[in-house]
């Protein structure tokens, strides 16, 4: 079986303890690695406040999610290291149902669309042009402790990738930025800047894969998602925006706000970490990007990994069949398993 050994090292532009993690996906290793947590100060006392963890309760909750992964019936392989699970724990505020159910939507859709979320390798030659053509920026940490990123559409070229390659790239990027134990506490803010982009990137969105998208928006990715900045979106792509929101949780929706001017936008969030291209500062804040873009690389081999993980999908159509959800409209799974399996 593929695995890897990766020195944990300190999260994108801040120092930590290094921790050696081994990564597997069997699901009953003969031995769990120990978490050792290395967050600064400022990020335990978010997470005590905004996610009620503390060390016995990670614990509880880490040893308690293992058992239940090694019982499930239709989980045949599966990640079970400590920060891996922390993803889904400190997403769902360790509520220990919740995160079980998060990584079954999340292990089925990865199987139901593998030509969306499997493969991805970060020496592509299409992920490699798109990361050289400054699609996705990481500024930067806010002062909340957010990480902050910045999409540019208008980077994005319309005629030579499609809405595959768009997918892939970010969640690429997403998977990688969700191992970030800082990003995992605090979450992200999302900018989207629609400046100059035409209508053919907004057509990219078929209203067949904007079915598909929403469990991805809503249930696949394993992230604390606090804002969702949008910034010049052209009056002519609103309905297609509007169609989209049709596929995105209520709870999401609050958490979109939509600028009309950059001034708009910076006035909401700050000139800190934002390009002088928005602020008109005469120095340039150095975003992390190129730090952020050599992590992705180094991570290859875990990348690779999570290909291997594997769920009974076809276990999990007669759940959808009885309760009318079809993989694209992935519910509840097995995770009411949670309560029946008998955990120590």
């Amino acid at each position: 079986m593929f695995g890897g050994d990766r020195e944990q090292d300190a999260p994108v532009g801040r120092p930590a303890a290094i921790m050696t993690v081994t990564y597997s996906v069997e699901k009953c290793p003969d031995k769990f690695d120990e978490y050792r947590c290395s967050l600064p100060e400022q990020y335990r006392k978010l997470a005590t406040e905004q996610l009620r963890e503390d060390d016995l309760i990670r614990k509880q909750a880490i040893d308690q999610m293992r058992q239940w992964i090694a019982k499930h019936p239709y989980i045949r392989r599966c990640r079970t290291d400590s920060v891996f699970l922390l993803r889904f724990l400190r997403q769902r505020k360790f509520s220990i149902p919740k995160a079980c159910e998060m990584l079954e939507r999340y292990l089925a859709l990865r199987q139901t669309f593998p030509h969306w979320f499997q493969g991805l390798d970060p020496f592509d030659k299409t992920m490699q042009a798109l990361g050289e053509e400054e699609v996705f920026h990481v500024l930067g940490f806010d002062a909340k402790g957010q990480i902050v990123i910045l999409i540019k559409s208008r980077n994005f070229r319309v005629d030579k990738y499609d809405l595959v390659d768009l997918i892939r790239f970010l969640h690429m990027n997403m998977e990688i930025l969700s191992c970030d134990e800082l990003v995992q506490v605090a979450g992200v803010v999302l900018v989207v800047d629609c400046y100059e982009a035409s209508m053919a990137h907004f057509t990219l969105f078929r209203l067949s894969e904007m079915r598909n998208i929403g469990p991805y928006i809503n249930h696949l990715l394993p992230i604390r998602c606090r804002e969702i900045h949008v910034i010049r979106l052209p009056k002519v792509a609103a309905s297609i925006v509007d169609l989209l929101f049709t596929y995105v949780s209520p709870k999401l929706k609050h958490r979109f706000f939509f600028h009309k001017t950059i001034n708009e936008a910076v006035s909401y969030l700050g000139k800190t970490l934002l390009p002088t291209e928005y602020t008109e500062e005469t120095e340039e804040p150095k975003a992390l990007t190129h730090v952020y873009s050599k992590r992705i690389r180094e991570s290859r081999e875990e990348l690779q990994l999570l290909d291997q993980m594997e769920i009974d999908v076809a276990k999990f159509s007669s759940v959808w069949s009885q309760t009318g959800c079809a993989p694209g409209g992935i519910d509840a799974g097995m995770v009411g398993s949670f309560r029946k399996l008998d955990i120590d």
